[in-house]
């Protein structure tokens, strides 16, 4: 069996607008997910969804200094090295693939959870939040155990 890398990987969460779902899935990765260095970015930002927010504090997982990027925002000189991109829904798919092409040695994964951010009732939203928190905490943990494998 191969030794883990002793690095951290760095993963890029990429979604559409970078308000919820690319936001829970880098705090997740952050406070949980040893080996892991996470970040999220979207393809069009937008304003950070409090339901998202509340659902990581109900969870117990940090939020602080959490903000909606653009994808591109990673791709500057000074920027982290990603070696990683998850495209988490599918409207993403296209401009995260693109960056991987674009920065040279970055591997993409899709991952096809539901666009939660595009809920129009906050409560909904945030149901949805809380429903897709265990299945992307898993996501996470499967990535992880993968790379110590």
């Amino acid at each position: 069996m191969p030794a883990a890398t002793p690095f951290p990987l760095s993963v890029l969460f990429a979604c559409r607008d970078n308000g919820g779902l690319s936001l829970l899935a880098e705090a997740i990765a952050n406070a949980r997910a040893q080996g892991l260095r996470a970040f999220s970015a979207g393809v069009a930002p937008g304003a950070v969804d409090l339901a998202a927010v509340e659902c990581l504090h109900a969870a117990r997982v940090p939020a602080d200094g959490l903000s909606a990027k653009p994808l591109d925002l990673f791709s500057l000189t000074g920027a982290p090295r990603i070696h990683l991109v998850v495209s988490l829904v599918p409207c993403a798919d296209r401009a995260a693939r693109s960056f991987a092409a674009r920065t040279g040695g970055v591997s993409h994964q899709s991952w096809n959870f539901e666009d939660v951010s595009a809920i129009d009732d906050i409560h909904a939203r945030r149901l949805a939040y809380r429903r897709l928190q265990p299945d992307l905490s898993a996501a996470i943990g499967d990535l992880t155990r993968r790379r110590a494998a």
